[in-house]
């Protein structure tokens, strides 16, 4: 049987992650920033626009399941190349 997937806003759910231990996760993705949350076997993303807003909803849910809080995810690195094919 594959999961059931459910869009709702900015939310994202796909029910079945077997065997994975809950957890919450941040990355830079697409140029938003998806905090994802593993629950019981239930798999849930959120995305926000806002580091600092993914940071607080992370460890918010961190707080909730009991899970050990992580430091904040890296901002992404801008590879903007200055003055055409140089060095």
């Amino acid at each position: 049987m594959l999961p059931r997937i459910e869009f709702l806003g900015n939310e994202l759910e796909l029910h079945m992650v077997a065997g994975e231990p809950d957890s919450v996760r941040v990355k830079f993705i697409n140029a938003q920033w998806l905090v994802r949350v593993v629950e019981g076997g239930r798999l849930t993303h959120r995305l926000f626009d806002i580091h600092a807003e993914a940071e607080a909803f992370a460890e918010e849910e961190r707080h909730r399941l009991g899970l050990p809080g992580e430091p904040p995810a890296e901002e992404p690195v801008e590879t903007r190349r200055r003055g055409g094919r140089g060095r």
